[in-house]
């Protein structure tokens, strides 16, 4: 896993802070492989909210702290509502492939 233990208590306790007490979240993409160099850092989060306005702004406020803390990086978050019946490839990869953070 190419973040640091500093960056991944940031990113668990910021999604904590927006998106519930009970938010799940995987790292996935090239941040997965330690061979690789660079690349953005994606991210997958299950929130435990789930209104559609409340989301949209909690990720806003999300990445603003972010890269407050963190400094300026690329950082894609995909967002799962699990009141969704809607089923995205991208949720199934960003589990299989990825690496649960909390």
């Amino acid at each position: 896993m190419r973040i640091t233990q500093i960056q991944k208590h940031i990113i668990c306790e910021t999604a904590e802070k927006y998106f519930g007490s009970d938010v799940h979240i995987w790292l996935f993409g090239s941040r997965v492989n330690d061979q690789a160099k660079g690349g953005d850092i994606d991210l997958y989060i299950e929130p435990s909210i789930q209104n559609i306005a409340d989301l949209v702004m909690a990720k806003l406020q999300f990445l603003r702290d972010l890269h407050k803390k963190m400094g300026e990086q690329k950082i894609d978050v995909v967002l799962r509502r699990l009141d969704s019946s809607l089923e995205l490839s991208v949720y199934r990869i960003a589990k299989q492939t990825g690496i649960m953070l909390r």
